[in-house]
Formats: structure tokens, C-alpha cells, sequence
């Protein structure tokens, strides 16, 4: 496990603001180790601390009347898993850490506390804020609009490959395990269905799929493929 200091130097919300708040929130911190498939939270649950990922991923999702999951985000290392706990409510979301990672939690009072002394930290919170719910509004565009399941897949497969794709050469990894359920969770369509258009990706050349990763053999390509209605 890590120490305190060395997580709070790995977070990007803290790098920008005062030495002082950092002290501050320091003594009320604590760090977490969770598995993969872990929960940290549940829809319904009364949550009073504000989570950061120091290390590895977590979704965040939605289940259905009918018990169907639909993934919203995906967060690697260094980003607020909750941000919205600090309108001290119960959380309408769940939580599912996706790999074994290291978890820092702050009591949402005190990350209020310290937003209200440091201008700079309220300034990344609702900068945070403002940038989830423009990715909301993405994903409603797509969901709305009648679109092809290929289409949806490619749309989400280039999401993912700016937010976590390690670039060599011309070829874009996804950088998160991926298997046909969980890609079917994300994009809101049958397995059997993903699974198909997968094959039709790799036989288009756009993608390969081997051992639950994902290749983008050529990003330009996929994308021109997507807006190609």
C-alpha cells in the first residue's frame, strides 16, 4: 500500500491547489484497497465520502426494471468517482471497481470545507462537473438517435480509445479488459448482437479483438467509418 503523500501527489485535483488545503484534507484521508468486481458503492446507499481511484478502474452504472446494466463511465487513476455526493443525498448510481486498485476516500464535508477557503479546487469540481454532463449529453445523442449497433460500437470504441488508449505506431489498445458482455452493458445492445458486429469490425479490418483487448488498427479509419451514415 501507499503512502497518503505519495496518493496525493499521483491525483490531478490536487496538484493545482494550495499546499495549505492539502494539509488540511490530509488527516481526515483514507486509502482502500478493493478487488475487481468489488463494489464501493451501491444505487440507493447513503455515501458521505468523496472517492478518487489512486490506482486502477472503476465503472459507474445503471441496472434496468428488467435488471438490465448499462455502463455510463468508465474512470482510471486520478479521477472523482462521486462528485455528486457532495449534495449530501443518496447516490443514484453504482459503483464497480474493474480491476484490484487502491481507492482514497475524503469526507465530503471536508472537501466542501476546503473548496470554500481554496478558489482552485471549487474551480476543478465544477469543471469536473460541467465535463460529465457534456459526455452525458453525448451518450444521450447516441442513445436517441437511431443508430445501427455498429455504429454505436464504433462510437464507443473510439471514446474509449481517447480516454484510455496506449498509441504504437498506427495501432490505438484499449487499455481496459473488455469482454462481449461488459461491451454489450456499454452500449446497451445484446451479446449476440455485439458479438456480430465485432466480427464485422475485424473482418472490415478497422479492429481486432484477442484476449479481451481491443486494437484499433487504424483510429482515422474507424472514425470515417462511424460518420459515414
Amino acid at each position: 500500500m501507499i503512502s497518503l503523500n505519495e496518493a496525493f501527489k499521483k491525483i490531478e485535483i490536487f496538484k493545482n491547489i494550495s499546499p495549505k488545503t492539502i494539509e488540511y484534507i490530509k488527516p481526515f484521508s483514507n486509502l482502500k484497497k478493493y478487488r475487481e468486481k468489488e463494489h464501493i458503492f451501491m444505487d440507493k446507499d447513503e455515501v458521505s465520502n468523496i472517492y478518487i481511484i489512486v490506482y486502477g478502474k472503476a465503472s459507474l452504472y445503471k441496472l434496468s426494471n428488467f435488471g438490465d446494466k448499462k455502463v455510463i463511465f468508465i474512470f482510471d487513476s486520478g479521477k472523482i468517482l462521486n462528485e455528486h455526493s457532495l449534495q449530501d443525498i443518496k447516490v443514484s448510481i453504482n459503483c464497480e471497481v474493474l480491476e484490484d486498485s487502491i481507492i482514497l476516500s475524503i469526507p465530503a464535508k471536508v472537501l466542501i470545507s476546503a473548496m470554500e477557503k481554496d478558489f482552485e479546487l471549487s474551480k476543478y469540481m465544477l469543471n469536473l462537473m460541467s465535463l460529465n454532463i457534456r459526455r452525458l449529453y453525448r451518450q444521450l445523442q447516441n442513445t436517441t438517435i437511431d443508430l445501427k449497433c455498429d455504429k454505436k460500437l464504433a462510437s464507443k470504441l473510439l471514446k474509449l480509445a481517447k480516454d484510455n488508449g496506449i498509441a504504437c505506431k498506427n495501432i490505438v489498445k484499449i487499455n481496459i479488459p473488455l469482454t462481449i458482455t461488459y461491451i454489450s452493458e456499454m452500449i446497451g445492445a445484446r451479446r449476440e448482437t455485439v458479438s456480430r458486429q465485432i466480427n464485422k469490425l475485424s473482418k472490415l479490418n478497422l479492429i481486432e479483438f484477442k484476449n479481451n483487448n481491443i486494437f484499433i488498427k487504424d483510429i482515422d479509419k474507424l472514425r470515417d467509418y462511424f460518420y459515414d451514415m
